[in-house]
């Protein structure tokens, strides 16, 4: 603004107007992109997440805050999956009702129409994922990860969360995700589940060395739902605020 009001005495035709203006603002973007990419956070977010936990699952090698804030993008598309700094390969939705992940599952038993094939998933489900604070169902056809978090839910969960549906987001980028059944994509959940839960403590001491803090919860973004299972496999949902 100081410059432009110096400026402003010595330019007068048009044409040196916009170019000043042009060259003001071009100035000011650069500044300012400089002013953000110093700025090294230390909490995961989803793009940081996404940055972290690929490259730590690829080859274990956890990146520090300082790496990571280089591979950043300022304008960053919500929810997005990547994997390694790659192109979009999915989308994620974390805290989401268990009505959301059941209305993903209905278009794949369109075909028989039968109400029990969802019953059977969510079955399915809630048996792979009994000894964990959340369930994560991902729809291939859409592209589209649904986490949705128990009561107990801590942000160590949550980022479990985030890992799982990014390792299974890539695993089906790898073949072809639109041909994958219902029963190959469980398949796919509980054997990744299984890969990530037998070093997850080894991959969040990494993370925690590499200089990220893991117990702050900055991976949703809106107001959060949990439910709570109980042992006849019924569930009741509890809404919670963000910062609850």
């Amino acid at each position: 603004m100081l410059a432009g009001s110096l400026l402003v005495a010595y330019v007068s035709s048009p044409m040196a107007t916009w170019t000043c203006l042009v060259m003001l603002i071009s100035i000011h973007l650069a500044t300012n992109h400089a002013a953000v990419r110093s700025v090294k956070m230390h909490s995961l977010n989803r793009q940081r997440a996404n940055i972290v936990l690929s490259n730590l699952l690829h080859d274990k090698k956890a990146l520090t805050p300082a790496k990571v804030c280089l591979e950043e993008r300022i304008f960053e598309w919500d929810g997005v999956l990547r994997w390694r700094g790659s192109v979009p390969i999915a989308k994620a939705r974390i805290g989401v009702s268990l009505r959301s992940l059941l209305s993903s599952l209905e278009p794949a038993h369109d075909v028989t129409g039968a109400i029990s094939d969802i019953n059977f998933v969510l079955q399915r489900l809630t048996r792979i994922y009994e000894r964990e604070d959340f369930l994560m169902w991902y729809d291939a056809s859409r592209k589209m990860a649904y986490i949705v978090l128990k009561e107990q839910a801590s942000p160590r969960t949550q980022l479990k969360a985030w890992a799982l549906a990014l390792w299974v987001a890539n695993r089906l980028e790898d073949g072809d995700a639109t041909s994958a059944t219902v029963d190959k994509i469980l398949e796919l959940i509980e054997s990744s589940l299984m890969e990530i839960s037998n070093q997850w403590a080894e991959l969040t001491e990494r993370i925690k060395a590499a200089g990220w803090e893991i117990d702050i919860a900055n991976l949703e973004t809106t107001s959060a739902t949990r439910i709570r299972l109980h042992a006849e496999g019924k569930s009741q949902i509890i809404k919670h605020d963000r910062a609850a």
